[in-house]
């Protein structure tokens, strides 16, 4: 099953992630992000372009961990030319049926941590599901650019 656009509003900002993944290949395509700023007034909005961010998931891993539970693992790679923070891992999780089994937000580095361009942060991540009960998921990176 082919996994595409998973939007998420923010406080003044929308971010639009964009990720082709299958349960069968564990490598991410390049994972591009649009910035946007919003401002609103009474029926309008505004939106203005503000940046771009380009992560990629490499060496993508989802597997049974020791106690039969969801572990991945990768590593992101910021493709953009600005430093980022508040790098994070989004995660759906699926069963046969197409059920959501769960839906997961972990921060990938502390809040103090700078991602420069062209360099990489790992990561490894149990999830407290039954690796048995998982069919399908979709995983995105996101990040801040630093101001």
């Amino acid at each position: 099953m082919i996994s595409n656009i998973l939007s998420s509003s923010y406080k003044y900002q929308k971010i639009r992630y964009i990720s082709i993944v299958s349960l069968v290949s564990f490598s991410f395509p390049f994972l591009s992000l649009d910035i946007e700023a919003q401002t609103s007034s009474a029926n309008n909005t505004v939106t203005t372009k503000v940046d771009q961010i380009n992560l990629t998931i490499e060496n993508l891993l989802v597997d049974r961990g020791g106690t039969n539970l969801v572990e991945i693992k990768g590593d992101i790679k910021n493709n953009s030319t600005n430093d980022l923070h508040e790098i994070k891992v989004h995660a759906e999780y699926y069963d046969k049926n197409g059920i959501l089994l769960e839906k997961v937000d972990h921060f990938i580095t502390t809040p103090a941590y700078i991602l420069k361009p062209d360099k990489q942060v790992p990561f490894d991540i149990t999830e407290v599901i039954a690796f048995n009960k998982l069919a399908d998921y979709k995983i995105v990176a996101s990040g801040q650019p630093t101001s």
